[in-house]
């Protein structure tokens, strides 16, 4: 019986990470895809971190990412390789804040495009916590991973050839 109401306790806490790294990540790449242009790929150049034949790939990939990590997570798709993207976006959004501090510089991170302004002085501390989350998820276990998720109803079959990143 603990057994049992300690699982369920870690599938809620797997869930609730899942549904917030999903709600975040949904928000930031619906934010930016008003307007690619200003609220990606311009936020990009101004943090002045990659080379400018990288900086416009980067911002125009980057909310098609969020969006589908987002969407693999609220719908418990191909959870582990959204939550390694997110783990990734997250640990890299947090370097180039990092950098861009050392430097003594302050910009828009440009994190929720047209849902409003933030600061990369405030939004720092939420990449660390998302990095978390997204390996709490990343590496539980795949009945708790997909608890209550669309994902359980695609065949057994698809689920099981994709077991690495599912």
């Amino acid at each position: 019986m603990i057994e049992n109401s300690s699982k369920k306790a870690t599938k809620t806490v797997v869930l609730c990470f899942r549904l917030i790294l999903a709600a975040f990540f949904l928000t930031a790449a619906f934010g930016k895809l008003v307007d690619i242009e200003r609220f990606s790929v311009q936020a990009v150049y101004f943090f002045v971190i990659l080379p400018m034949f990288l900086a416009r790939p980067f911002g125009l990939a980057l909310p098609f990412i969020e969006l589908l990590c987002g969407l693999g997570l609220l719908f418990g798709v191909l959870t582990r390789l959204s939550a390694l993207g997110i783990g990734l976006l997250s640990l890299s959004f947090f370097i180039a804040k990092t950098i861009m501090f050392l430097h003594g510089r302050s910009v828009d991170c440009g994190c929720f495009g047209a849902f409003g302004d933030t600061l990369a002085s405030v939004t720092i501390f939420l990449d660390l916590p998302m990095l978390f989350f997204a390996m709490v998820v990343m590496w539980a276990p795949s009945d708790v991973r997909h608890w209550k998720t669309v994902g359980n109803l695609l065949p057994k079959a698809w689920r099981e050839r994709l077991r690495f990143i599912w």
